[in-house]
């Protein structure tokens, strides 16, 4: 508190001319908002302390900088991103951009842009990407931050240059339906995408050409997919209820399907050091899997009370977020597979993404709504014990 104390009066010590003016003292009344929007977010860790890398503690971590600002214009939380019903969100590598995809807003049913946030100030950062015919369903930026894929309903995925806001290159086709997920491969030498088409095609982001064929063996639409962080394997999820996993230097099937959901598969997820594998879908139930064994890493995490649809582990791996149609985001300590604080409830409508920042300290998350509805925002929170 006395660091963020602090650091509020040395921001204070400046008039909006930009020529410097007394601070406040510690006890002027006018930093009593401050404290309270800190005791707030304090509020929020987890009874259980968590180790916590030395920058995500800093005072110049996301979520500090993006709470101060809010402070600044008088507000005691951090306000939504208003825009359309948004299905999908990403952050770039720095954390300077938040890119989320449009599936409809109040103006238009069939949107078909991405935006482009600056996470801080949750402005726009340039104009919309627009050149897909129909909603868009995925984001994703490569690790390096020089592009951004994108995937949607017109079955192209497009790739785009986030500096500019201009596509780089004719889009990818192959596709013969929505695309529905893309992703990076950690060292940015591959692109997946998967659809509604059963199949995952793999591209090589340089060349924006097809690598190999196209992995098959899923019974209906693909909805998810994810690298292993050692480059080693692919997981894909779907309409079938399977989970299955690849072998990427072959393209071969790694053992049997994991089944264990009995119903659809809508999220996949790898922690960052590569023993976990983290799974929702349609049962409301969210999974957790030693991608070794393909066995259960203990019992399904269960709260939510209908379909999930996104999970993300933290950069660190402390912490599993999870999205659901029931209108709320959780967090989960993956170790012990206990909730860490009580459901995020910001929402009114369905969540459909969920993501954290490069640091940690701040999740992102998106509520999907029919046209016209109000809750077509993304949320950002400041994540437990981050700061």
């Amino acid at each position: 508190m006395d660091k963020v104390i602090l650091l509020v009066r040395t921001l204070m010590s400046w008039d909006a001319d930009g020529e410097e003016i007394p601070a406040p003292t510690r006890t002027d009344p006018v930093l009593d908002a401050w404290r309270s929007r800190w005791r707030a977010t304090a509020e929020l860790r987890p009874t259980r302390r968590r180790a916590v890398p030395r920058a995500l503690a800093s005072e110049s971590s996301l979520a500090l900088r993006a709470a101060l600002h809010a402070m600044q214009a008088g507000e005691l939380v951090l306000p939504p991103v208003r825009t359309g019903s948004v299905v999908a969100v990403a952050f770039s590598p720095d954390g300077a951009l938040l890119a989320t995809a449009t599936a409809s807003s109040a103006t238009a049913s069939r949107d078909g842009t991405v935006r482009l946030w600056d996470p801080v100030t949750r402005t726009p950062a340039g104009r919309p990407l627009t050149g897909h015919s129909g909603p868009v369903y995925a984001v994703a930026f490569s690790p390096g931050g020089t592009l951004l894929a994108t995937g949607g309903y017109d079955s192209t995925v497009r790739l785009w240059d986030p500096a500019t806001r201009t596509a780089v290159g004719e889009p990818l086709t192959g596709h013969r339906q929505t695309v529905f997920a893309v992703v990076f491969s950690l060292d940015g030498t591959l692109l997946a995408t998967a659809s509604r088409d059963s199949t995952v095609r793999l591209w090589d982001p340089a060349t924006r050409a097809p690598v190999g064929q196209p992995i098959t063996g899923h019974g209906a639409a693909v909805h998810a997919v994810a690298f292993s962080p050692d480059g080693t394997l692919l997981a894909t999820a779907g309409d079938d209820g399977t989970v299955r996993l690849w072998d990427l230097a072959t393209r071969a099937p790694v053992g049997q399907p994991i089944t264990g959901h009995g119903a659809a598969v809508y999220a996949v997820a790898f922690s960052p050091d590569g023993t976990l594998l983290a799974t929702a879908g349609d049962d409301g139930t969210v999974r957790l899997w030693d991608p070794a064994t393909r066995t259960p890493a203990g019992p399904p995490l269960t709260g939510h009370s209908k379909p999930v649809y996104a999970v993300a582990f933290s950069p660190d791996g402390t912490l599993l977020a999870t999205a659901s149609r029931d209108g709320t985001v959780r967090l989960w300590d993956p170790a012990t597979r206990t909730p860490v604080r009580p459901p995020l409830t910001g929402h009114s409508k369905p969540v459909y993404a969920v993501a954290f920042s490069p640091d940690g300290t701040l999740l992102a998350t998106a509520s999907h709504a029919p046209s016209g509805d109000n809750d077509g925002t993304v949320q950002l929170w400041s994540v437990p014990d981050a700061g």
